[in-house]
């Protein structure tokens, strides 16, 4: 999370509109969209990996650890001392790191660390964004700050999973619907887009790597209900299996989540609209000077724009996935370094 100590900024990117925007504002705008869309994706990664270790019902041990550490991968835990310890502990691990996921406030991971920030920062610009972003925002963070919210999570964790879920829909909805679409609406598309190209590239890189290793252990069935746990965490299945009816294939799946150019939850589709928002807000600050962000965007873009899915068939998905995560965390500094404070 940003400092929000700090004062504000002589610098400034002028809006289309002509006002001036204060780069503490701008920062306070992204970190409060890309907060609200972490929180979504790690609702979704929790919810969609318990349904289906329910599903496949009787599972082995040592790939149901897997699949945990993967979930915990996907988000930077790995190296956490209290995950690790609820996984070798053993004792319900599913309800017990859905709570260190969800309410853990020393966790920045945790549900309740990422919509207290995206609050924080939103409660900042309360004069920038309409009272129904903050409304919404408001009972998202409130869903999970309540006194009884550990209770509920207790008699039907998936419920709270849902809400957030569903309170993130409706931010971005109203942000889209509700926010002019000048500079500080550029910054909120140019966060979730980011931030949604980032954690896509960890999920399918790490579901690859468990599901990749434990191949020889699944039978079709299983198989198949595994990689639909990879498509559902990504908000994809109903269009994929539109696409590819019949056996999943894992080489279909990578490129479908990478390639798709007109699905909102792919890679690609993120970081056309990530360039677009980075070449938006440089049009209204320097319009003759493009900027770090802009360039290392419009190579990737193109990049994806032109890649053949049928390269991932030799098994180079991983690799083919930290470029692109390497390249987004370049963009994501060189927004910082244009714009924020530092």
């Amino acid at each position: 999370m940003n400092d929000l100590s700090l004062a504000p900024s002589l610098s400034y990117a002028s809006s289309s509109s002509g006002r001036p925007m204060l780069a503490r504002v701008a920062e306070s705008t992204y970190w409060m969209a890309l907060y609200v869309e972490r929180a979504e994706h790690i609702a979704r990664i929790i919810h969609v990996n318990s349904n289906v270790l329910i599903d496949v019902g009787d599972v082995d041990p040592a790939l149901e650890q897997n699949l945990w550490r993967g979930v915990l991968r996907a988000l930077h835990l790995d190296k956490s001392p209290k995950a690790n310890q609820i996984l070798e502990d053993g004792r319900d691990v599913a309800l017990n790191l859905g709570q260190f996921l969800t309410f853990d406030p020393d966790n920045s991971a945790s549900l309740l660390s990422c919509l207290t920030r995206a609050r924080e920062n939103a409660r900042s610009i309360r004069e920038t964004i309409s009272e129904e972003m903050w409304e919404a925002l408001n009972t998202l963070y409130w869903g999970i700050r309540a006194d009884d919210a550990a209770r509920r999570f207790e008699e039907a964790p998936q419920d709270i999973f849902q809400q957030v879920m569903l309170g993130s829909f409706m931010f971005q909805g109203l942000t889209n619907q509700t926010m002019p679409h000048s500079q500080g609406w550029l910054f909120s598309q140019l966060a979730k887009h980011i931030e949604r190209c980032d954690i896509t590239c960890r999920i399918i890189e790490t579901k690859f790597e468990i599901l990749s290793a434990a191949k020889s252990e699944l039978d079709e069935p299983m198989w198949n209900i595994h990689w639909m746990a990879v498509l559902r965490s990504c908000c994809s299945i109903e269009e994929f299996r539109r696409l590819h009816p019949g056996h999943i294939d894992p080489a279909r799946v990578a490129g479908f989540l990478i390639l798709a150019q007109h699905f909102p939850r792919s890679i690609a589709y993120s970081v056309r609209y990530a360039h677009e928002a980075a070449t938006g807000i440089r049009n209204s600050v320097s319009p003759h000077a493009i900027g770090a962000a802009e360039r290392i965007l419009a190579r990737l873009n193109a990049q994806l724009e032109n890649a053949d899915p049928n390269e991932f068939v030799a098994g180079s998905v991983n690799a083919y996935l930290r470029n692109i995560v390497a390249q987004i965390a370049l963009a994501s500094e060189a927004v910082h370094k244009a714009y924020f404070l530092h």
